[in-house]
């Protein structure tokens, strides 16, 4: 997939406001490589960089699990990366052996391979005010955590990381995520449950839900020109294929189009309706979701569902499009208020097309809806934290007032 003009200036102009940041500087401990579909991470450094911090310095993820087989075929598989460009981010990729959930494996890596990244971190976090942020945890970001000088450190919780991984690996995993979230001075996490389950961790942890690059997209089109029942995604292990292929046999007159990468089989009896786009240029995505009657999100409800936030929902609702979702994560919380029909095998299909059919979404609660789930209004928390005073006890912020900030109520989109 490759990314054009459009995808560098949507990260180039997400905004989170101005403050005086000379000397003020980002470590950022990636989840995924920077050059890769622009996701939470990129936006996030964005968003540092716009508020006027002087450097960023992007860390790539390196193996935090054991290698398997199936990873040769996806390197077989691997597509061109998607090359962002911005002046004020600085990129580095550390070298690693895949070995650090065993005993001694960071210790390996420490002795044979991070000498230059180690380097390079302090010479970067020398250079004034610091703060460290780390999306995924790994036993390098624990070293920067208690080797750099630095004011304040955030862990942004993506995901429910263990579940990703199994045996050893999934171990580690576990502690590194304690350990990460036990030592920063502020804990996010990108869905309640998330929120819910770090909390038992760090008290303290809030939820600062996703979001979406809001400022470029086109208008809505009229439902008259819309003609899909549409996906927006990846398909992967949590697709939940017999769902689908019903509500295509329910509409065999209703093209079921998906645009994305696919990771698991296509099931054997497909109806002749359903669409394969494969994996497209970010530039293209407004227009596929502008075609779409209806947005699916059918995911299954399983360990790795429980704690997403989909942006897809904030891709569809920021084009006026209704939601058919399944009863999964941060969609649990979500009604026919939010445009969100909850669908399941067995429904009525003809009776909930037409329905979408009919739908009428007014401007004003489409722009109203933009402005809050863009992603200069979702950072404004992490920002406005960063900005804080370095607190006595690293790993237990407080506000002002003396008294820590605690969010376990929903957090609605």
């Amino acid at each position: 997939m490759r990314v054009d003009g459009l995808m560098n200036q949507v990260l180039n102009t997400v905004s989170a406001g101005t403050m005086s940041g000379a000397g003020k500087r980002l470590v950022y401990f990636s989840s995924v490589p920077y050059h890769s579909y622009a996701q939470r991470p990129h936006f996030m450094v964005t968003a540092f960089a716009n508020a006027g911090y002087s450097a960023v310095l992007w860390i790539d993820p390196y193996p935090t699990r054991l290698p398997k087989l199936s990873d040769l075929k996806r390197l077989r598989n691997a597509k061109s990366v998607v090359a962002h460009s911005d002046e004020r981010i600085e990129l580095h990729r550390p070298a690693a052996l895949p070995v650090e959930p065993l005993p001694l494996g960071s210790l390996l890596n420490q002795m044979l391979c991070w000498r230059p990244v180690r380097q390079r971190l302090r010479e970067f976090a020398a250079g004034g005010h610091c703060v460290i942020g780390i999306g995924r945890p790994s036993a390098l970001a624990l070293w920067a955590l208690k080797n750099l000088p630095h004011e304040r450190s955030f862990a942004d919780v993506l995901d429910n990381f263990p579940a990703f991984y199994r045996g050893v690996s999934r171990l580690s995993m576990k502690r590194r995520l304690k350990d990460v979230c036990r030592t920063v001075t502020d804990v996010f996490c990108s869905s309640n449950q998330l929120a819910l389950d770090i909390q038992a961790v760090r008290h303290d942890a809030i939820t600062v839900l996703n979001g979406y690059p809001t400022d470029h997209l086109p208008q809505p089109s009229i439902m008259a020109t819309r003609k899909y029942v549409g996906y927006l995604g990846t398909i992967g292990e949590w697709f939940d294929w017999p769902l689908v292929c019903e509500i295509a046999r329910a509409l065999p007159e209703i093209p079921v189009r998906l645009v994305g990468p696919e990771f698991v089989p296509r099931p054997a009896d497909l109806p002749p309706n359903i669409e394969f786009l494969g994996e497209r240029p970010f530039n293209e995505m407004a227009d596929f979701v502008r075609d779409f009657a209806v947005g699916l999100i059918p995911f299954k409800r399983n360990e790795l569902t429980d704690s997403v936030d989909p942006i897809k929902f904030y891709e569809y609702r920021s084009l006026g499009v209704p939601v058919w979702s399944t009863d999964f994560g941060e969609m649990r919380l979500r009604d026919a208020n939010d445009g969100v029909n909850k669908i399941q095998r067995g429904q009525d299909w003809r009776a909930l097309w037409d329905e979408a059919r009919v739908t009428v979404v007014e401007p004003h609660a489409i722009a109203s809806f933009k402005e809050a789930v863009s992603w200069a209004k979702r950072f404004e928390p992490v920002l406005e934290r960063a900005a804080w005073p370095s607190p006595a006890h690293k790993g237990m912020p407080v506000s002002s007032d003396g008294a820590a900030h605690v969010v376990r109520k929903r957090t609605s989109a």
